[in-house]
């Protein structure tokens, strides 16, 4: 019974963790594009939090016990 409470545990635990750095990413993009008509700079955007949500998903990755 213990190993089914930890691991219901270990997956909301996941999700809520998921969904606050993909809501920390997406205020980064909101502050580092606000005066931003350039496509080129709106694109370059879109990569940054790409790459941001995949950094922090090979850091949950690694440090999985």
């Amino acid at each position: 019974m213990n190993s089914i409470i930890n691991m219901v545990i270990r997956r909301v635990m996941s999700i809520a963790i998921n969904k606050g750095i993909n809501a920390g990413v997406d205020q980064m993009a909101k502050r580092k594009g606000r005066n931003t008509d350039d496509p080129q700079q709106s694109a370059d955007i879109q990569q940054d939090k790409q790459r941001l949500r995949q950094t922090a998903r090979l850091g949950r990755r690694f440090t999985k016990l």
